[in-house]
């Protein structure tokens, strides 16, 4: 409580101190003509918003070349990303539809109990006739597979004859298929891998396929979608004005990364599966989870590099710049001159605000002050008592008893007459009628009860216990 009383005066101190140092500043003291600090508070409003407005229209002017570029692509890329997720649940949906579709889903329920070759293919023909249809309107399908969880020694279901039994032999041994076979249902996007002797690669999309009704594990669904069309999609413009990858970098272009890091898809085909923090050195994935832009090293070139997350699949999308690197030394010098002049404008603020503070108080403080004669001819024993001391000597000067004054402001009586003994010793009198006289000579009381406790004091009728009236 004490610590809490001493860093109040303290600030009432400080605060008093400042306001002081200001209006001498200004020159708004007492002596000055109010028409004088009226026109300066003015002023120093007037600049404050002045400033306020020509400080955010300089730091608009002041936006880098590097930030511009990045608020253009984040734009471009706001609308790619949107596009991409329209793709992926769409792909999504029709793995779906295996688990959906009733007369799908009986169909594989069938194709795992009938053993007779010709019943098989006739439920590999539907398979593949079913996803053939989406095939013909999106080039980004390729393959399906669909493999017998219970039955190993099956052969799987195709759409087409791309995948090979090596693959799928291969596939039922690794960890990706006990991945989807975990995730019970749910979409598992695995990394971009070559299923055939041909040099492209393919981004695989799986899910186990359970029982409509019974939720019992049926296989597991494989669409196998080019990695090549999925980057025209995503670098159209790059396609579309003939640009050549000859392993130089010569214009801006998007890369699909997952959420570990690891290449899905690029213009740059041999990069793909690799750490996308080799072919962009420097860049640090852990810092892709926030919109952030990087300046890093790639193809012997600088690069800035613009993120944006692919929500619905935890991939990212980065945009990778060719810059000069005199954009970045300029960008950072920018950058630099913003922090000095916020520190700067923030200061002047503070400054002008707390100016015009003060030269506002005197407006009305200083007349008031002025009008009231008793203010400045108070004795310099008032100063000596505390608020509770001038509470009870204002009462006893208004005729009030011990008894009356205890009651009146919620304390002992004893209380009261400790209080009063130490009113005489402040007041250096001996007695009641001398300091009531005092009060009322200080102003304490007010006007018509003063003069009638005057009166009542020198007529010798100051003990009844009754108020003066």
């Amino acid at each position: 409580m004490k610590l809490a009383i001493k860093k109040t005066a303290i600030f009432r101190v400080l605060n008093s101190l400042i306001e002081d140092r200001l209006v001498t500043i200004w020159n708004c003291t007492a002596e000055t003509p109010f028409s004088y600090r009226a026109k300066r508070c003015f002023f120093v409003a007037f600049s404050f918003f002045f400033l306020l407005a020509l400080f955010i229209y300089s730091q608009k002017a002041l936006i880098p070349k590097k930030d511009k570029i990045s608020v253009y692509s984040r734009l471009e890329m706001k609308q790619i990303v949107a596009n991409l997720h329209v793709r992926l649940s769409n792909y999504e949906n029709i793995s779906f539809q295996f688990i959906a579709n009733q007369e799908l889903n009986n169909m594989l329920e069938n194709y795992a109990n009938i053993a007779d070759p010709y019943e098989v293919s006739l439920i590999s023909q539907k398979f593949s006739h079913f996803l053939e249809g989406y095939s013909f309107f999106d080039q980004v399908i390729h393959d399906a597979v669909y493999i017998d969880i219970n039955n190993p020694k099956r052969k799987a279901l195709t759409m087409g004859e791309t995948v090979s039994n090596e693959f799928i032999q291969t596939f039922r041994r690794s960890e990706e298929y006990n991945e989807i076979i975990q995730a019970g249902g749910k979409t598992v996007w695995l990394r971009p891998a070559r299923i055939s002797s041909a040099k492209d690669y393919y981004l695989i999309l799986g899910r186990r396929i359970n029982h409509l009704y019974s939720g019992d594990a049926l296989g597991i669904l494989l669409l196998f979608l080019k990695e090549k069309y999925l980057d025209y999609s995503i670098n159209d413009c790059l396609y579309n004005d003939g640009h050549s990858f000859s392993g130089k970098l010569k214009s801006d272009y998007f890369l699909l990364i997952d959420g570990e890091g690891t290449i899905l898809s690029t213009p740059f085909k041999q990069q793909i599966t690799e750490d996308v923090s080799f072919a962009l050195s420097g860049l640090k994935v852990s810092k892709l989870n926030t919109r952030v832009d990087f300046t890093c090293q790639a193809h012997d070139r600088t690069v800035l590099v613009i993120n944006q997350p692919v929500e619905h699949a935890g991939w990212f999308l980065l945009n990778v710049i060719p810059v000069s690197p005199t954009i970045i030394g300029k960008a950072r010098l920018i950058h630099f001159i913003q922090a000095l002049s916020w520190l700067v404008f923030i200061s002047i603020e503070i400054f002008l605000f707390l100016s015009g503070l003060a030269i506002y108080k005197t407006l009305f403080r200083t007349p008031l002050l002025l009008n009231s004669n008793h203010s400045a001819n108070k004795p310099k024993w008032l100063k000596k008592l505390n608020e509770r001391e001038k509470q009870i000597l204002s009462l006893m000067a208004q005729g009030y008893d011990n008894r009356e004054i205890a009651k009146r402001i919620h304390v002992a009586e004893q209380t009261v007459k400790n209080n009063i003994s130490a009113i005489y010793g402040k007041l250096q009198v001996s007695g009641r009628v001398q300091a009531s006289l005092k009060a009322i000579e200080a102003g304490l009381t007010d006007k018509e009860n003063g003069e009638k406790s005057a009166m009542e004091i020198k007529a010798g009728r100051f003990d009844t216990p009754r108020r003066i009236r």
